[in-house]
């Protein structure tokens, strides 16, 4: 799963890498080398291999099938078999490329709204806690103080003591602490890695 958000992460920018250098009339196993020298993450990497194994006198198509095959991400898979069948058929590879990436930006926007739905009640919940809980907390603590003991007791309701309402406070401001962390650690594992 991780190896595919990884290589999902860095498709479009290497789609439209390669949509830009193939564009300008550089040729597709020069695209591939600029592409392996790095800052695409794994998809540099198995360009580098695809182009050391091509050196060592393998046909390049049968990299990108053997690539093909290794991946998980259906966006890669689709990437390379693109650019198997612009070898194999001479395809329009600079259309299909721009297809792709506008397909894998529709997909990342979808991922996106649905990462913001998502959160839509967090800040909220965020604020209430943060901003709340240090305001109310010590207040209900003080506030069996501010009533006459002899009233307290005629209704049957004894005052503790100072230390017990400090340690009633003191807790009740390290759980929303620790609720509001909770909150942040629900938002960072649904990232969707865009």
């Amino acid at each position: 799963m991780a190896a595919v958000e990884k290589e999902d992460k860095d498709l479009l920018y290497a789609l439209r890498a390669m949509d830009v250098l193939l564009g300008a009339g550089i040729g597709l196993e020069s695209v591939l080398i600029n592409i392996g020298r790095g800052g695409y993450g794994v998809i540099s990497e198995d360009f580098a291999v695809m182009i050391e194994e091509v050196r060592k006198g393998n046909k390049l198509e049968e990299q990108f099938q053997r690539s093909a095959a290794k991946t998980k991400s259906t966006g890669y898979k689709r990437l390379l078999r693109t650019m198997r069948a612009n070898i194999t058929s001479n395809t329009d590879l600079i259309e299909a490329l721009r297809r792709q990436a506008d397909r894998e930006e529709e997909e990342r926007n979808q991922r996106l709204e649905k990462y913001i739905e998502t959160l839509s009640g967090m800040p909220e919940t965020l604020l209430t806690l943060g901003m709340l809980a240090p305001i109310i907390l010590p207040l209900l603590g003080v506030l069996p103080y501010l009533f006459d003991p002899n009233a307290m007791a005629a209704i049957g309701v004894s005052v503790p003591g100072a230390s017990t309402m400090n340690m009633i406070s003191a807790g009740g401001l390290f759980f929303s602490l620790l609720l509001m962390a909770v909150v942040g650690l629900k938002a960072h594992t649904q990232d969707p890695g865009v």
